[in-house]
């Protein structure tokens, strides 16, 4: 496995990009926009603009945050009152009444160390403008840097990382392709490996696959989630925030998870049923919208494109993986078996040599 170092450089960047940048779409096609989670409607621009009340008042979809066996939220935005925020419950609204430059909110508490975090975001605005970016960011991040700057905030230096609505992803000052561009009525996710210094982002509940693998280990250091904005009554929601300790039984379930048929087998086993509902966020259920319905990939192709599909900056090669790292190997699993036959194997096939850590 590579290792995990706490100093940071552009080296350090692992690009693996979403498999769909490459299944038969034009040279225009990072310019679309990926569809929204659900078909539920959505007001325009041109309302939000003129409203003087809340904007998340305006939003009655709640698809995807209307499940209480997933709904929950350990943690919160952080109140400050220098910044051009307005912050209800788990909405929050960036400028609401003009921009000047790019705001930044962050979590109250930091993300605590060898546990593995998941949040989920919904897009309730259209956004637009030079930036809007989810991620991470640690306690020496100054909130207010760029009050009076029109910039992508998370990535700008060694202390962020971020993924912007323009389907990019950013750190100290570089910034790779990554995924689609997203907008309004999408749910954005964040996947962090604090014990193994991974960032992995989600899209409409489908993972891009892990974007950074330099993100620090030390837990001295403060990790703090982070959306920044620039564009004037943009509202996101968070509508789950769940923390798991790293164990065994973790690792073998996201190395499972990458294999969905696999998935439909275990959801039918009743002794899973616990273990499903507290590692939820690793195979969370995905819904599509009529739009994207048409557009729908194989999802087993997907496990194993993410993992294969490396970006120019990649810096390690399957060499250097650790052979009982369960999550890593998965998807040469997945290829051993599919270039041996075109029929898909059974659940016991995939998982023979890490099933038993489930139980």
């Amino acid at each position: 496995m590579p290792h995990h170092n706490n100093h940071h450089d552009d080296d350090d960047v692992i690009l693996i990009p979403h498999p769909c940048s490459y299944r038969g779409r034009s040279s225009n096609s990072s310019k679309s926009v990926c569809a929204a989670y659900c078909d539920c409607e959505f007001p325009k621009s041109t309302i939000v603009a003129g409203y003087k009340g809340h904007v998340p008042d305006l939003i009655k979809c709640r698809c995807g945050e209307d499940d209480p066996a997933y709904h929950c939220i350990n943690w919160h935005w952080h109140q400050q009152s220098e910044l051009d925020i307005h912050l209800e419950g788990p909405n929050v609204t960036f400028h609401p009444t003009y921009s000047q430059g790019t705001a930044i909110v962050r979590g109250e508490e930091p993300l605590a160390p060898n546990m593995m975090h998941f949040w989920e975001m919904r897009i309730l605005t259209a956004l637009s403008g030079t930036d809007v970016m989810f991620g991470v960011g640690t306690d020496k991040v100054d909130l207010t840097q760029f009050k009076f700057h029109f910039v992508s905030a998370l990535g700008t230096n060694a202390q962020s990382w971020g993924f912007s609505y323009e389907g990019k992803i950013h750190h100290n000052g570089y910034q790779l392709p990554y995924g689609q561009k997203f907008s309004q009525g999408c749910i954005v996710g964040v996947l962090l490996d604090r014990t193994r210094g991974q960032l992995e982002f989600f899209l409409n509940r489908r993972s891009l696959g892990v974007a950074f693998t330099n993100i620090p280990t030390d837990p001295s250091v403060k990790l703090y989630p982070m959306i920044c904005s620039t564009a004037a009554k943009s509202s996101i929601r968070l509508i789950n925030a769940t923390s798991q300790h790293e164990c065994l039984q973790l690792r073998a379930f996201r190395a499972v998870s990458k294999q969905p048929k696999a998935m439909e087998e275990l959801r039918q086993l009743p002794g899973l049923k616990t273990i499903m509902n507290d590692y939820w966020f690793l195979a969370p259920p995905v819904r599509y919208s009529q739009e994207s319905k048409n557009s729908q990939i194989d999802m087993l192709d997907e496990a194993v494109l993410s993992k294969n599909r490396r970006g120019r900056k990649q810096k390690y090669k399957d060499d250097d993986v650790d052979v009982n790292d369960l999550y890593s190997n998965a998807h040469k699993i997945a290829l051993h078996h599919r270039a041996e036959s075109d029929e898909e194997p059974a659940l016991n096939e995939y998982f023979d040599e890490y099933f038993h850590y489930l139980f």
